[in-house]
């Protein structure tokens, strides 16, 4: 089965029938500062908003010109 390659903004904390959702960082340059600030912290596509329950990771995305 092949991995669902969404990109996702809404998550939430902790398992995936978690109910503590958090908004994941829009701009590259909010990234470093989201990750430290959840540094002992899992992401979920939670169950409860309609997700798969897969584990997330944060990825930084750059376009080289």
């Amino acid at each position: 089965m092949q991995g669902d390659r969404r990109q996702i903004q809404t998550a939430v904390l902790g398992g995936a029938e978690s109910e503590e959702p958090l908004m994941l960082p829009l701009e590259a340059i909010e990234l470093d500062a989201f990750r430290r600030q959840h540094q002992h912290d899992t992401f979920w596509c939670g169950l409860l908003l309609g997700g798969c329950g897969a584990q997330l990771t944060t990825k930084l995305y750059t376009v080289l010109l």
